[in-house]
């Protein structure tokens, strides 16, 4: 389980997820309980998707409410909501002629979009397949999807095990790019080619064979005979206990979600090595089955292996009983790919949602649904049931990695709504190490409610493809700071690039989390060029009060010392960090700001700021201070008093520049601010 998390962590993980994107309608808000974490009995909506298809398999879409009886734990419910969905593309609508109900339109409201799940498995795969379920999912992507659909990219190999790419996101330009990167690199990682890697290790010796007087030897007695069908077995284990843990990690999403699945499958013999009895393997994958139906998760598997029926001799049998068995499709001919799309297409497109109140007593428990309908000979596909919430004590540590990544990404996160608060990230080093800072102003009153003895502050950084480059993670006890702002100011390593960071502060007990945001750019440094890092800005404050993570040279979860931060040339305990994007007309402001530069003897730097006006493009000179300064190898770091022009208010882009004197060398760094008239004057401490 630990290699899972790990995995799924460094995917950026989970379901879990995802983006940084994970978009919820505005709908779901009113069935989605805005306060799940007070762990009593409350009353939400309930939402249950339901295909029902003809003796021949086409989809029924004239259905109403009163057609459908829906039972939960053995109660018939009364239908409350109800929604009738036909989202087949006019290229797969039947023919004219044929009674046709009209598509919902797509930008109206919906209780349950559309959630698919593209797994690209290379563990059981070949080259000629990896190549061809690239092809299929682009032909998918680029046909059948609507702009409503939610689309998640899931990938396994026998390295990286599982890993969640992408999360569930309505950004499909970025699930066809994550596509189009995935290729033949992770095809080298089947666990076929173990057998031939393990022989060639054998045989191939090791470079002393090379030297003249070595001697042509068989190999010993001694070396460890290879046992493929216990490769085989234990590979199995591994890529079954992966997907059962997706398949359990995937109950919190809403609805049903569709598992499109491109793999060879496990071979019938190893999970089945004896038939007169069940192996501990066929067991275990049973129960995959049975966890995947759970979720309401249907597989619609296309096998990658060539053209195949469904025999006992290979993994097309495995396929097509996991898809029987989840109520998805199975298709045995990857070469001929189209009309496996157009079913997915069609059984997935045209279903119906049934809403109904329940009280949700966060036990945990299972409840059994059984939907029918009054019309004979229709067949009913929904989905099995679904859990009770259960409290944050209760969850496994994949679920909470899931919970964190979910707070992180998601703009409508499943579980809450997260408090939000501001934070700013700064490229501030040209080396590889601490070269990025956080810095926030927790704001203690607003959440209260996720105040307690056992609080953890996490910080993460996210590449592009939303992936989790850097994470760091501290314990703190709320309880002991005072009701006012704590502040939070951390430094982290990461290579040049853009990334998406966040800060998570969620409570041990309960799982009530706040949530900051924040975007940057890490610069690659230039070779005898100056670069200035933006400011991180600052306002007078006596004592202020630092959560761990902090710099060490900041007592953690106590009163600044009168020493300055690592790296910024200020008194942390006379000042803290100012992320607000307001600056005050005709008033002061403090900013620390660290200048790179390479390669220069004895630089001589000379800063200055203006305001930009945006709308008349006007520069307005902005007085500037150095009141102390900090040199190191390479650097510079200054700390400096602004006295802010009084300027109307308006919207304006602080620019700072820094010049090297001698050899006339500039960098500059602007940022976005409002200047509003002050309500109150703002001092400096007497120290200055």
């Amino acid at each position: 389980m630990k290699k899972l998390i790990v995995a799924l962590t460094a995917a950026g993980l989970l379901l879990l997820a995802a983006p940084f994107s994970h978009l919820i309608p505005a709908s779901q808000e009113a069935v989605r309980p805005q306060k799940p974490l007070q762990h009593e009995v409350s009353v939400t909506l309930k939402l249950i998707q339901v295909i029902v298809t003809d003796k021949n398999g086409n989809p029924v879409t004239d259905l109403r409410r009163e057609d459908f009886v829906l039972t939960d734990n053995g109660r018939e419910m009364k239908l409350t909501e109800f929604e009738r969905h036909d989202l087949r593309l006019p290229a797969l609508a039947e023919k004219p002629g044929a009674e046709v109900v009209a598509a919902t339109p797509l930008p109206a409201p919906r209780l349950l979009n559309r959630k698919f799940f593209l797994f690209f498995d290379f563990a059981y795969n070949n080259p000629a397949g990896v190549r061809k379920m690239g092809e299929t999912a682009r032909h998918f992507l680029d046909t059948r999807v609507l702009p409503t659909d939610e689309i998640g990219v899931v990938s396994y190999s026998t390295l990286k095990r599982l890993q969640v790419n992408l999360y569930l996101t309505t950004d499909h330009q970025k699930v066809r790019d994550l596509v189009a990167r995935i290729g033949l690199r992770d095809s080298n990682q089947r666990f076929e080619d173990l057998e031939d890697k393990y022989q060639r290790e054998l045989e191939a010796g090791n470079l002393a064979d090379a030297r003249p007087e070595a001697k042509l030897t068989k190999p010993g007695p001694d070396l460890p005979e290879f046992d493929l069908k216990e490769l085989w077995r234990l590979s199995a284990v591994t890529y079954i206990d992966s997907l059962t843990a997706l398949a359990y990690a995937l109950r919190s999403i809403p609805g049903q979600k569709h598992l499109v699945l491109f793999s060879e499958g496990i071979p019938y013999p190893v999970l089945y090595p004896q038939k007169s009895a069940i192996s501990e393997l066929g067991r275990k994958y049973e129960n995959l089955l049975k966890e995947l139906a759970t979720s309401n998760v249907s597989v619609y598997a296309l096998y990658t292996g060539g053209i195949k029926l469904g025999d006992t001799q290979t993994g097309a049998w495995t396929l097509a009983k996991t898809s029987s068995e989840t109520g998805g499709r199975y298709w045995g001919n990857m070469y001929n790919y189209e009309p496996f799309v157009d079913k997915v297409q069609t059984l997935t497109g045209t279903y119906y949602v049934l809403g109904y109140p329940v009280s949700e007593a966060w036990d945990g428990k299972y409840h059994r649904i059984h939907v029918t309908v009054r019309r004979p000979g229709l067949e009913v596909r929904a989905q099995w049931g679904y859990f009770s919430p259960k409290i944050f004590t209760d969850y496994t540590d994949l679920e909470k990695m899931i919970h964190l990544v979910d707070l992180a990404l998601a703009e409508n996160p499943i579980s809450q709504t997260p408090v939000r608060f501001s934070m700013s990230a700064l490229a501030c080093s040209g080396g590889k190490d601490q070269n990025l800072c956080f810095a926030a102003e927790i704001p203690v009153e607003k959440i209260r409610e996720i105040s307690g003895k056992k609080v953890e502050v996490i910080r993460l950084v996210f590449s592009a493809a939303d992936d989790i480059v850097e994470l760091r993670r501290t314990e703190e006890d709320f309880t002991k700071i005072p009701l006012r702002s704590a502040y939070l100011l951390s430094t982290l390593s990461v290579p040049p690039g853009v990334y998406k960071c966040r800060i998570v502060i969620r409570n041990l007990e309960t799982g009530a989390a706040a949530v900051a945001a924040s975007a940057v750019v890490v610069p690659e440094p230039k070779e005898n060029e100056i670069l200035l890092y933006p400011p991180l800005l600052l306002r007078p404050e006596r004592g202020a009060y630092y959560v761990k993570g902090t710099p060490s040279k900041v007592a953690a979860g106590k009163s600044a010392s009168s020493s300055p931060l690592t790296g910024f040339a200020f008194d942390a305990g006379q000042y803290a960090p100012y992320v607000d994007k307001i600056l005050w007309s005709g008033s002061e402001a403090w900013a620390a700001i660290r200048c790179l530069t390479p390669k220069i003897a004895a630089p001589e730097i000379r800063l200055s700021a203006f305001l930009l006006d945006k709308l008349t493009q006007d520069k307005i000179a902005v007085p500037l201070t150095v009141i102390s300064r900090h040199d190191e190898k390479n650097a510079k770091a200054y700390f400096v008093r602004l006295l802010v022009p009084d300027v109307e208010p308006d919207e304006y882009m602080l620019h700072f520049v820094a010049e090297e004197m001698r050899g006339g060398s500039t960098s500059g760094i602007a940022s976005d601010f409002s200047v509003e008239r002050p309500k109150t004057a703002i001092r400096s401490p007497e120290k200055y």
